[in-house]
């Protein structure tokens, strides 16, 4: 096997392995949370659940500036010989950042609503 293909499949197979670990220790970890849980309705004890607030602000921001940085990356860094136009790839992150923010905004605007 040549040393330059040896590379990506490494890249590809740590972050395989990354993504895989992260899913399985939050599984192991909403299970354990599940089984206090349920010991405590067991036992009678009132159990108070956390609010679930997912704020898209963040998750907006990263997509959106990732989407840039391909953009601009691509239309830079790509050499001549590549097919004109590669750089409208970036536009795809930048569209779902871009949908995030916009949902953020509009439940920003009604909680704010709710509130008055």
């Amino acid at each position: 096997m040549d040393g330059d293909i040896l590379v990506p499949i490494t890249l590809f197979l740590v972050t395989g392995a990354v993504i895989v670990s992260v899913l399985v220790l939050k599984y192991f970890r909403r299970k354990v949370e599940s089984q206090e849980i349920l010991a405590a309705i067991e036992k009678g004890v009132e159990v108070k659940f956390p609010e679930q607030t997912r704020s898209r602000l963040l998750p907006g921001l990263m997509w959106l500036l990732i989407g840039i940085v391909v953009s601009l990356a691509m239309a830079l860094a790509i050499p001549d010989e590549a097919p004109a136009g590669m750089w409208v790839w970036g536009l795809i992150p930048v569209a779902v950042g871009a949908a995030y923010l916009i949902v953020h905004r509009v439940e920003s605007l009604q909680e704010e609503d709710e509130q008055v």
